[in-house]
């Protein structure tokens, strides 16, 4: 669980922040006959709710597509093979060096003893 990870802590909100919102989102996962393997959660903080003042820089690369069709048609003519990674997860493990300060979500009650 979330709790046994330490994936956060619940602590008092300093009178300067304002906490983002956050949700559960959930999924099922299915085995190959299209049974119920397993219920699975997540909690995320609703950072499309940030305000401009509320964070420094963001930076996500991406690529032209003229850029893309350039790089596939030298490949081409150069007989070269190409290989891509689609790495939609990356940003779950990256470090952070600012505290981020979120909301219970809604409908969410501390477990007892926390």
């Amino acid at each position: 669980t979330i709790w046994d990870m330490g994936t956060f802590k619940i602590i008092d909100r300093p009178k300067h922040v304002i906490p983002l919102p956050s949700r559960f989102t959930y999924r099922l996962k299915r085995d190959r006959a299209g049974n119920i393997a397993k219920y699975k959660a997540r909690l995320v903080a609703r950072g499309d709710l940030q305000t401009s003042d509320e964070y420094t820089t963001t930076y996500a690369p991406t690529s032209r597509f003229t850029a893309i069709r350039t790089i596939i048609a030298i490949a081409t003519q150069e007989n070269m093979h190409l290989k891509h990674w689609d790495i939609t997860g990356a940003f779950m493990t990256a470090d952070i060096d600012t505290d981020i300060y979120i909301d219970l979500p809604p409908g969410y009650e501390l477990p007892q003893g926390k």
